[in-house]
């Protein structure tokens, strides 16, 4: 008498269960995988600013001085600072642009001190920092940016999470002790004259580790290097209307968005330009400066809207 066969496996139900019980494994464990990332990610944010800290005093040992917010290039006739040159940086570059060689971009650095011949030839220290067709100022360095950032892509550059600090007041930020306009008192001659009016209002009004366009040195700093914040973290633009990361030219038909500022900090919430569903955010319709002035979009760039 033939005895009958059984056939070992799972039924439909038993499957379900298993699949159902994998499913609930791996919901619970997916938010400790991320939160194992998101924290691997801000260590290596937290490496690249120490690599920032050695790189700065390793520039200060060799030169005896802290890299200038605002070196560079002057053009053959002085310019405004703000526009844009070929034949000059026009003194527009950051402090990680001195920088490179201390943070193992020799080659970089290399290519932006020597003249580069891509679609022209451009001089030593390069253009102003938007030209996009200039390789370098478009190259992104690792030790310049926080895995955590998700900004990637044009309109930006080479974007940064690292800038220097300028201290509590955005007043003459961007102009420093220098004269930055083409002509000052009548005398438009290089390097650029300084103005006894323009230093004094720079030295009321900046009070961070790096005054544009100024050199400074460790001994500069009266509170203690253990108590002065020398570079700072940023988030870079991501077009999402960040009131951190995209700046506004609402209340500035005149130029006088500066001013106003310093007079009342709560210029921007006066004029009704932010969310007061999404406080963290411009509201619709607001006007920007440009979509290529996203904070963090230009490494090389010292002015506050990039670095």
């Amino acid at each position: 008498m033939n005895k009958s066969k059984r056939t070992s496996g799972f039924t439909l139900v038993e499957l379900l269960v298993v699949i159902a019980i994998i499913g609930v494994l791996v919901g619970l464990l997916l938010p400790a995988v991320q939160a194992a990332r998101e924290a691997a990610r801000r260590m290596s944010c937290s490496n690249n600013f120490k690599q920032l800290g050695l790189a700065m005093h390793n520039y200060h040992a060799a030169y005896n001085a802290l890299p200038i917010a605002g070196s560079g290039q002057a053009p053959n006739q002085p310019r405004q600072i703000w526009q844009n040159r070929n034949e000059a940086s026009n003194h527009r570059l950051s402090i990680l642009v001195g920088m490179l060689p201390f943070v193992e971009q020799q080659a970089l650095w290399e290519q932006i001190s020597n003249p580069l011949d891509a679609d022209r030839l451009y001089p030593p220290m390069g253009p102003t920092p938007h030209r996009r067709q200039y390789t370098p100022w478009a190259t992104e360095v690792p030790t310049f940016r926080c895995p955590s950032d998700p900004g990637t892509g044009l309109p930006a550059l080479g974007r940064t999470n690292y800038v220097a600090s300028h201290g509590d007041s955005i007043f003459r930020m961007r102009d420093g002790s220098l004269c930055v306009r083409t002509n000052c008192n009548g005398s438009p001659t290089l390097p650029y004259p300084r103005i006894t009016g323009w230093s004094n209002q720079t030295r009321a009004a900046q009070r961070g580790f790096f005054v544009a366009h100024q050199q400074q040195r460790f001994r500069d700093v009266l509170d203690g290097l253990s108590n002065t914040i020398a570079m700072g973290e940023i988030a870079t633009d991501l077009g999402d209307r960040d009131i951190r990361t995209q700046f506004t030219n609402a209340g500035d038909s005149a130029n006088n968005s500066e001013p106003n500022l310093v007079r009342n900090p709560s210029f921007c919430t006066d004029l009704g330009i932010i969310d007061p569903e999404r406080p963290q955010f411009w509201a619709a319709g607001t006007n920007f400066r440009g979509a290529v002035e996203g904070r963090g979009y230009r490494w090389a760039d010292y002015a506050s809207v990039f670095g």
